[in-house]
């Protein structure tokens, strides 16, 4: 089954940051300061605003746009916390670690609302940590000194499939939108500010907790040796550089990851789709549209290479340095929350990186990265 990379679109207006997802999540008020043993039952209000972002399978954005957000995330996790006098940490309410909440569009307003079969939770005078997540659907438990909580069943694939749905129409690589992976895109947050009964509103800023990576392919100085060919695959190589998980976990305070995680020394992004033609009669490679793309642990310091296949299953390498015998690498750090865009030139004699753009998941912005 396909998994998807979702859009963000939450609650009062959904606000992209750098590689995150804003979204209102509202708890209503009842009674006042004196009522302190009436609890106040989490709830979630309507979205008014909706922007583009990216986030599994990639996340869109807001789910009342319809063309710029072809995989709205509709479906959020939320984990509240409470701390002891003495410092202990717990779940807020006792057997109720998580809650799930989802976006019901046919509602006037359209608006969040707890799932169906999903336990109230009720917010008392006690000061309350809010935590986000998706999938909303992964198990969170508290764990660690001190305890903070921690998403289990993390899996990492490192051979991806992503899909294109363009029939062999022209995309337009301005306002182009990846998201169609069989990789899920995980996404945590902390709000900063703490809940009870008086303080019932919070933000939710999602997180992306891996890294994305982006292959766009144009000929050589403008070439049309290869204008009928097509990008069916790329993998990157390196000495066991890269890493995969079966069942790992992630800290919702932090976005690191940790437990089961291998060392593998190849990662594939292979079409399953409609593929994408290679960049010709094109020297702008922001006028090409992106042909592949994954998503990727963060790692740092790993030199890699690279191997793309086309259509006919031609497949090239890297061309060495300076014409040397040794094929070409380049260095690999990934952060979480980055979009790391290849910008590959292709000749007969094989692929040469031009340079790497680093853009913020959500804002399209950019630093090209030599590559030597």
């Amino acid at each position: 089954m396909k998994q998807f990379i979702y859009m963000l679109s939450v609650v009062f207006f959904l606000l992209l940051c750098v590689g995150c997802t804003q979204a209102d999540i509202v708890l209503p008020e009842a009674g006042g300061k004196d009522d302190i043993e009436q609890g106040v039952p989490l709830s979630v209000k309507h979205l008014g605003l909706s922007l583009e972002i990216e986030s599994r399978s990639v996340v869109t954005g807001g789910p009342m746009d319809g063309a710029i957000n072809p995989n709205p995330l509709t479906t959020v996790g939320l984990c509240v916390t409470k701390q002891s006098s003495n410092g202990v940490v717990s779940a807020y309410a006792s057997g109720n670690n998580t809650q799930v909440f989802t976006f019901d569009a046919l509602a006037v307003p359209a608006a969040w609302q707890l799932a169906e079969g999903e336990e109230i939770l009720l917010l008392f005078s006690e000061e309350g940590t809010v935590y986000g997540f998706s999938p909303a659907e992964r198990n969170v438990s508290l764990s660690g000194t001190p305890r903070e909580p921690l998403m289990s069943g993390v899996k990492m694939l490192d051979k991806q499939k992503f899909y294109f749905s363009d029939g062999g129409n022209p995309v337009d690589a301005s306002t182009d939108i990846q998201w169609e992976t069989d990789q899920d895109d995980y996404l945590y947050c902390t709000v900063p500010d703490k809940v009870d009964r008086w303080h019932p509103e919070v933000s939710l800023t999602m997180n992306h907790a891996l890294a994305k990576v982006s292959f766009r392919v144009l000929e050589m100085d403008g070439g049309a040796v290869f204008a009928d060919a097509s990008v069916k695959k790329v993998v990157l190589k390196s000495a066991d550089g890269f890493k995969k998980s079966s069942s790992a976990k992630l800290n919702l305070a932090t976005g690191d990851l940790s437990g089961t995680m291998t060392a593998v020394d190849e990662l594939w992004f292979t079409a399953d789709g409609d593929m994408r033609t290679v960049g010709s009669n094109v020297v702008d490679v922001s006028d090409v549209a992106v042909q592949a793309f994954g998503l990727v642990i963060p790692v740092t310091g790993v030199v890699a290479t690279l191997e793309m296949t086309l259509d006919d299953d031609r497949m090239f390498t890297m061309t060495p340095p300076g014409g040397s015998g040794s094929v070409g690498s380049f260095m690999v750090n990934w952060i979480k929350g980055n979009n790391y865009i290849y910008n590959i030139r292709l000749s007969p004699q094989g692929v040469v990186i031009d340079n790497i753009e680093v853009a913020d998941w959500g804002d399209g912005g950019s630093t090209e990265v030599p590559v030597e």
